[in-house]
């Protein structure tokens, strides 16, 4: 199986990889890195409710980061994948597809998913992989930003 949840002791990997992903977005977004040379990442204790580890075979591949409630609209109860991330060695191969489809299985009934509109790799990954959900597509504004959200029961 390439997800497993994360526990407090794999809380540093999920740090570290949460900096990859941020690196990741670099050329989408301009996050702000500290005197440290990390960046300010400050969601992750909010987000701490059902964190996973992605692997592939035996090797780290990535991390998801789901919540019980929609950030984006307030809605509760309502899954949410807060962060979800399959580093770029391991992408195009179906493993995000695999791990997203058994994530949403794992946490029957309402979900949101969020893509911020101008992030157009997240917003074609999120309109395949959930195609066979047929989702409602809503635009909104949210953190001044424009995001497309996908909502749908499992």
């Amino acid at each position: 199986m390439p997800v497993r949840p994360a526990t407090a002791a794999d809380r540093p990997v999920i740090e570290r990889l949460l900096e990859l992903y941020l690196y990741d977005m670099a050329d989408i977004y301009k996050f702000p890195i500290g005197r440290d040379g990390l960046y300010a990442y400050d969601r992750l204790d909010a987000f701490w409710q059902y964190p996973y580890l992605i692997t592939s075979g035996d090797d780290l591949a990535g991390l998801a980061l789901v919540i019980d409630h929609c950030p984006i609209t307030g809605q509760s109860p309502c899954w949410f994948m807060a962060e979800f991330f399959v580093m770029r060695p391991y992408r195009r191969a179906g493993l995000g597809q695999q791990v997203a489809g058994e994530l949403i299985a794992a946490h029957p009934g309402p979900w949101h998913i969020g893509v911020i509109a101008h992030n157009a790799a997240a917003m074609d990954f999120w309109g395949r992989t959930l195609a066979g959900h047929a989702p409602a597509v809503s635009r909104l504004q949210h953190d001044e930003e424009a995001w497309r959200l996908h909502a749908f029961r499992s």
